[in-house]
């Protein structure tokens, strides 16, 4: 196989950015479980399942992760591993034409965004000021896959009415004491139950927690972690903890989300940011973050009653 270090371009419609060294492995690999590669993407390939007409993308941006870690020797193990896990998946149930049949199988997935180059990408709408996208996936009990364009266009169903319905499944299937305290200190919750579906569970962290009225700190750092910190002037001063959370799991964990702090009030999602080096803690709030505490006077007493 090509050792080439350098991303180019595959001969699909886009430039992928997996070397050839990498793509030759998972080609490899893919006709070894029989399944063909239709067309390269810039993280992921469409495949073809044996006896299938249609295709479904396959994302590699973990995958090549754990691989870059590995030694070259361990490559053909990891990725027939992975693999060998999602078309387990896709040559499982086949998802019916119409996804009405499994609107209690649907669930929200939050990520970076995929590329809108191939055939067969996941459909997916913004969450609005975080630089992530919400997608919709047919959970199954060992895996999930995507729901696409394509597959929406037959069902007839606009993908955002389904995203309601997969946030309401999503609910229902959170357990009540899904958010733990961190410390007595710390107003800091963490919620993880290993489903899957932790990061996206930051969707409902406004119903899952008790009102907070200036919002919450919200931070999303791999798929299988969420952690949420009621927004008061006390925590202001240690919210960069949160911050040193989300830089450490984000670069330690597999399927990273984001490193930044999010600040989400009444739905609305903006970026926190916070810059920590080995001497400075820098924040720089959101429009409308210091507005929203002085106007509801979190953390501090009245004025009137200091001076009376």
């Amino acid at each position: 196989m090509s050792d080439a270090p350098d991303f180019d371009d595959p001969g699909g419609e886009v430039p992928s950015s997996l070397p050839s060294g990498f793509r030759a492995a998972v080609t490899h690999a893919l006709a070894a479980l029989g399944y063909t590669p239709t067309a390269w993407e810039p993280d992921g390939v469409n495949v073809r399942a044996p006896g299938r007409t249609d295709d479904q993308y396959v994302g590699l941006a973990n995958l090549y992760r754990r691989a870059k870690a590995a030694d070259r020797a361990e490559w053909p193990a990891v990725i027939r591993a992975f693999l060998e896990n999602v078309t387990g998946a896709l040559s499982g149930p086949k998802i019916p034409d119409d996804l009405s049949a499994v609107t209690a199988q649907l669930r929200p997935r939050l990520g970076k965004p995929f590329g809108r180059h191939g055939r067969a990408y996941p459909w997916g709408v913004p969450l609005r000021g975080t630089g992530l996208e919400i997608n919709l996936v047919v959970d199954y009990p060992n895996t999930m896959a995507y729901v696409t364009d394509e597959m929406l266009r037959k069902t007839g169903r606009a993908g955002e009415d389904l995203l309601d319905v997969a946030l309401a499944n999503l609910r229902a299937g959170t357990p009540a004491d899904f958010f733990e305290p961190v410390s007595g200190e710390l107003d800091i919750h963490v919620g993880h139950t290993g489903d899957g579906y932790d990061a996206a569970r930051a969707l409902l962290v406004e119903d899952l927690l008790p009102p907070s009225p200036a919002g919450f700190w919200v931070a999303v750092p791999s798929r299988e972690e969420l952690a949420a910190w009621p927004v008061s002037f006390a925590a202001l001063s240690k919210v960069h903890v949160l911050k040193l959370f989300a830089r450490d799991n984000y670069r330690e964990h597999a399927y990273p989300v984001t490193d930044d702090v999010l600040w989400v009030r009444d739905g609305t999602w903006h970026p926190f940011d916070i810059r920590v080096d080995d001497t400075d803690v820098t924040v720089a709030p959101p429009d409308g973050f210091l507005a929203a505490l002085e106007e509801l006077g979190l953390g501090r007493n009245d004025p009137r009653e200091e001076s009376g």
